[in-house]
């Protein structure tokens, strides 16, 4: 047969759960300050994460765009040395396919003029 507990007994059992209510209620209340808190530093966090990336993407960006305009830069150098080569007569390709270089043909067309006066 089942026995029943005394009431000290029962007081007893009471007392404690009281105490374990107690505990799980002051638990709780930590737990919901630190969720408090977590949801006030994740904005935070999120925002200097976000920072910390877009700055990371603008240096990668930066140092692209340096690299593209470095390129462009000597592409074009590189192309007035052709038009230089080219008005003075130094251009190696126009020579080898017998082209006159344009200081000859200023020369000759002065030639030309001068033979007509």
């Amino acid at each position: 047969m089942i026995q029943q507990p005394s009431p000290e007994e029962l007081q007893k059992i009471r007392d404690e759960l009281r105490e374990e209510i107690r505990e799980a209620r002051g638990t709780l209340k930590d737990l919901r300050r630190e969720i408090k808190t977590a949801r006030e530093l994740v904005p935070l966090l999120t925002d200097e994460l976000f920072e910390a990336e877009v700055k990371k993407q603008v240096d990668a960006l930066g140092t692209a765009t340096e690299a593209a305009m470095d390129q462009a830069v000597k592409r074009v150098f590189a192309k007035f040395d052709q038009l230089q080569a080219v008005a003075t007569g130094e251009d190696r390709h126009s020579r080898r396919r017998g082209q006159p270089s344009i200081p000859d043909l200023l020369r000759a067309r002065v030639g030309i003029e001068a033979d007509r006066d």
